[in-house]
């Protein structure tokens, strides 16, 4: 049985590999996507042409547009203004779940109880 994860991302190009390859090895049950790298339009944009590019069925949970307590940083500079290095890639015709991460989240841990692992590559918002 291959391991159930539910992966929590901000998806800029520091994530993208690491996602691809939990595909790869295990069951991707659902990723749940925060603001962090750059605005959350982007990053839920960024995670959908993901999982289009290797034709994976992974829903995916748009999540909290802001952090909790500071303002978050703008890593354009580093990320690109797109996150993933304004290479102008075409937006992945697939929508977004209308679930919101956080109830995803809780959800799939009462679904997958004592099988799913998070994987937490954002910057944890969602799962606060």
């Amino acid at each position: 049985m291959r391991m159930k994860l539910l992966i929590d991302t901000d998806p800029g190009v520091d994530d993208a590999l690491a996602i691809l390859m939990a595909h790869h090895y295990a069951e991707v049950v659902a990723m749940t996507i925060a603001a962090g790298n750059v605005g959350l339009r982007h990053t839920v944009a960024n995670a959908l042409k993901l999982v289009d590019v290797i034709d994976a069925a992974t829903p995916v949970h748009p999540g909290c547009e802001h952090p909790l307590v500071l303002r978050a940083a703008d890593a354009a500079f580093v990320h690109g203004a797109d996150g993933f290095g304004d290479t102008g890639y075409t937006l992945s015709p697939r929508a977004a779940a209308s679930e919101h991460a956080t109830l995803a989240m809780l959800r799939l841990s009462h679904q997958h109880a004592g099988q799913l692992t998070v994987v937490a590559l954002g910057p944890l918002t969602n799962l606060a």
